[in-house]
């Protein structure tokens, strides 16, 4: 019995080395991996993507975890069979990677700096990670400060509305607590005058995804600068096909502007936030401000936001035909790819015809250089459309190991970026309110 015990750990010990061993492969994404396994694993590279993610962002908190694997395994007797005694010696090699891994993290530092210095020349360089806050959040990825005060599910919909959203889905009960919102606020805001208001639209390529999450760059403009922070949700398809999703981003601000004041924020200071999908959203919602095709049944409320930041933004969704297939079919339930659409609902595209309208606000656009989903191109682009046809600044920071998701749980990445933010958004409420 123990040695069929014994064979079950060094069996499990193998799988899980050759796991992590795949998703740290990834995580460097050399060109072999952009070349052969993106191109055959498309359809599931959503999830590779995310994984390498989780490896790149928590690096050596998985390198301390496999040292206790290993320790585990020798107790278990996993390492006398030899199989399991050769991937020891391959597991050495991805922990070395583990921490390679960190080190680019922490080297990224000087790209911040930089970042920070355009948005503030008196601003000095971001402050060293090794202190008792830095460690703090590094050793707890989802640290969040004590004092928050968090308001959850306020229904930001109609009676009407929600009567729709049943009546278009069968009654599906899960569609109207879609269309909800959370409010985040610290417990020592100032007693008189309203604080600037940030609103994050959750990714999960238009299809899934929570506004459950609080992230490193809202828990730091609470605690620090008292911020109110609103997390929306909206409708997913394929049940609710694209632009239902915009309209009920459109609805929440509706709901935010009339309410806001209540919970100590400032109605006409309102920044967005999002993270890929959400990243799209909260672009369109900015560039589309007041379009009486997005506000159906509130066409005269105003709508209109003071600045966007985007994590990792699809800002181009009709270029290349796996993005457009994607958008046409799955999310906006077409039956083919509608390039006018597309153009119609592709930030990159609408650039110009904002621009015309007077509806382009600052935009803070992150990408990483090893994102394989929303590709680094799309927010150059981006910026390039924003710098020939814009006045107002977009500010592009490129994170050079950055991948798809480095934004949700702490890290020295998204320390690095959570600084970076907070210094962007501080500057535009100096500079607008």
């Amino acid at each position: 019995m123990l040695a069929l015990f014994s064979a079950f750990v060094a069996t499990s010990y193998i799988f899980s080395v050759t796991l992590f061993g795949f998703f740290t492969v990834c995580a460097f994404n050399k060109p072999y991996v952009a070349n052969v396994i993106v191109p055959k694993l498309r359809k599931h590279y959503h999830l590779i993507e995310i994984f390498a993610s989780g490896v790149t962002e928590n690096a050596i908190h998985l390198v301390f975890l496999k040292l206790v694997i290993v320790k585990l395994v020798k107790l278990f007797g996993g390492f006398n069979y030899s199989l399991a005694w050769l991937f020891y010696f391959a597991d050495i090699v991805n922990m070395g990677a583990l921490v390679i891994l960190f080190y680019e993290m922490l080297n990224e530092k000087p790209v911040t700096d930089t970042a920070l210095k355009s948005i503030d020349p008196e601003s000095q360089p971001i402050k060293s990670i090794i202190g008792l806050e830095g460690m703090k959040k590094l050793l707890h990825p989802f640290w969040t400060p004590s004092d928050i005060n968090v308001h959850q599910n306020i229904t930001y919909a109609t009676n009407e509305e929600i009567r729709d959203a049943l009546k278009s889905t069968n009654d599906d009960f899960d569609q109207p607590r879609k269309m909800m919102l959370d409010i985040y606020c610290s417990n020592n805001m100032p007693k008189t005058g309203l604080q600037p208001v940030m609103v994050h639209i959750h990714g999960g390529a238009w299809r899934v995804g929570s506004k459950n999450i609080f992230y490193p760059h809202q828990k730091l403009l609470v605690q620090e600068n008292n911020w109110v922070m609103v997390n929306i949700g909206y409708r997913l398809a394929p049940k609710n096909p694209y632009p239902t999703h915009l309209i009920d981003v459109k609805r929440s601000l509706r709901w935010i502007k009339k309410n806001i004041a209540s919970f100590g924020g400032d109605p006409n200071f309102i920044v967005l936030s999002g993270d890929s999908a959400g990243a799209h959203l909260a672009a369109m919602t900015s560039l589309t401000t007041n379009d009486p095709k997005y506000q159906p049944g509130f066409e005269q409320v105003d709508t209109s936001v003071r600045g966007v930041i985007s994590f990792s933004g699809a800002l181009d969704i009709a270029t290349g035909s796996h993005h457009a297939n994607f958008f046409c079919k799955d999310i906006a339930n077409l039956g083919k790819v509608d390039y006018e659409f597309l153009h119609q609902h592709s930030p990159v595209s609408v650039v110009p015809k904002a621009k015309e309208e007077n509806k382009l606000v600052p935009f803070l656009v992150f990408a990483g250089e090893r994102d394989q989903l929303t590709e680094s191109r799309m927010s150059k682009s981006f910026k390039a459309a924003y710098d020939k046809d814009a006045s107002p600044l977009c500010q592009l920071v490129l994170l050079p190991g950055g991948h798809h998701v480095s934004y949700i749980a702490w890290s020295p990445r998204s320390l690095y970026v959570s600084y970076v933010i907070q210094a962007w958004c501080n500057q535009l409420y100096i500079k607008n309110k």
